[in-house]
């Protein structure tokens, strides 16, 4: 069973629904929580990993501490080619609303490639939607899979020019395929 494809901004049924439904055989579970996969913070100065990839949205806090370029990052244990993501603003506060960032992904962790990126973007507002969600489309000229996803804040890039990046509920959707591990890859002795 796969992830279904994107069909509006507060769908089910991601990338990463799936993997907390551990790929279509049970209940869903929270995937940090599960072990499925790992969420980091450049740092942290309210909430819990986890929130970042809850499908929850009542009472998810989780934001870092106004630094430059804060990010929050989500670990795969599959490589996505991404199509659209979709995120959630703070339940019930609508401040420090993003307004300028990026989404990154990566091979390895180390190596970031922009693949979004927002300016004085306004999809996220008080009025938008009761949730503060918002969904986008990634456009990437040839299909590339990866299993790191990050959300990078611009410089005072929100709604209250601070760093601080606010975001939860993260959800992926896109193609998918088999992760494979650095350690899996053959090597060969000359």
């Amino acid at each position: 069973m796969e992830p279904k494809s994107f069909e509006f901004s507060w769908d089910a049924g991601g990338v990463i629904d799936w993997i907390a439904r551990g790929y279509g055989t049970r209940e869903w579970r929270n995937p940090h929580d599960a072990n499925d996969c790992v969420v980091r913070c450049s740092s942290m100065r309210e909430g819990q990993p986890r929130m970042f990839v809850d499908r929850i949205f009542k009472d998810q806090v989780l934001y870092t501490n106004s630094e430059p370029f804060s990010w929050i990052q989500v670990e795969l244990p599959v490589a996505v080619c991404p199509t659209h993501y979709r995120m959630s603003h703070r339940a019930g506060v609508p401040k420090y609303l993003l307004r300028s960032w990026a989404l990154c992904a990566s091979y390895d962790g180390e190596d970031w490639r922009v693949l979004c990126q927002h300016s004085n973007d306004k999809t996220l507002t008080d009025e938008s939607h009761e949730t503060l969600t918002g969904a986008w489309e990634v456009r990437m000229p040839k299909p590339e899979f990866y299993p790191y996803f990050r959300v990078v804040i611009f410089e005072n890039g929100n709604t209250d020019r601070t760093n601080a990046l606010v975001a939860s509920c993260f959800e992926l959707f896109g193609k998918v395929r088999h992760r494979v591990w650095p350690e899996d890859v053959p090597i060969t002795i000359a």
